[in-house]
């Protein structure tokens, strides 16, 4: 474990009716490592990656992975907490989502003119994934726990901290945005994070089909 005197393992409460979930201490530093080099190998050597000051690659389903152990590890560990989500709410139906798309998002740094038009907290950077039913982030690597993702709903707004070595578990039809290290921070040490979309297997046909634009 990368933190052994931490204890906590999982906490989860409810925001504006929605539940949030955080879970702590999930992989070992050899796989933490792996999945880092694996991202910062493809964010090289990638030909299609979206950049705007945060470089982020959709390539990775779609590589011959160098570490697959590690990358096994991974998904058992998310399978394992959409699970433990599952029993939370008392809805065996999130247990029976699945993967339908993930990506890793790199920043370490930019010019400080690009960070306050772009990525510093003023709702620029606020999203939502409304089609798909549940969220993940893994924060693979982050100089503090206050580089976490704010949350908004119904005009209230909390940020959930990005401990290193954590997931967070959201709706990802709420808006929702990251919250960036400045970039002197982050270039001494980058924020890397993990993100996955889940949808139910019934609505699976139907977005893959073009249905949903």
């Amino acid at each position: 474990m990368q933190y052994p005197d931490d204890p906590r393992s999982f906490e989860s409460f409810y925001f504006c009716g929605n539940l949030i979930y955080k879970a702590y201490n999930l992989l070992t530093q050899y796989d933490t490592d792996k999945l880092l080099d694996e991202i910062d190998n493809e964010l090289e050597i990638s030909t299609n990656k979206w950049d705007l000051s945060v470089e982020a690659t959709h390539e990775l389903p779609n590589r011959t992975l160098c570490h697959v152990m590690s990358w096994s590890n991974f998904f058992r560990v998310v399978r394992s907490h959409l699970k433990n989500y599952s029993e939370i709410t008392e809805n065996p139906w999130y247990s029976e989502l699945q993967v339908q798309s993930y990506w890793a998002k790199r920043f370490k740094g930019t010019s400080i003119e690009n960070y306050n038009e772009e990525l510093y907290i003023n709702y620029g950077n606020s999203h939502k994934h409304e089609y798909f039913d549940l969220g993940m982030i893994f924060y693979l690597k982050n100089p503090s726990r206050i580089y976490g993702t704010l949350i908004e709903n119904n005009g209230r707004e909390i940020i959930v901290p990005g401990d290193e070595n954590s997931l967070l578990i959201h709706h990802s039809h709420i808006n929702h945005q990251p919250v960036m290290p400045p970039p002197i921070v982050a270039e001494d040490y980058y924020r890397c994070v993990i993100v996955l979309d889940f949808m139910h297997p019934s609505k699976m046909d139907y977005y893959i089909s073009g249905n949903v634009v």
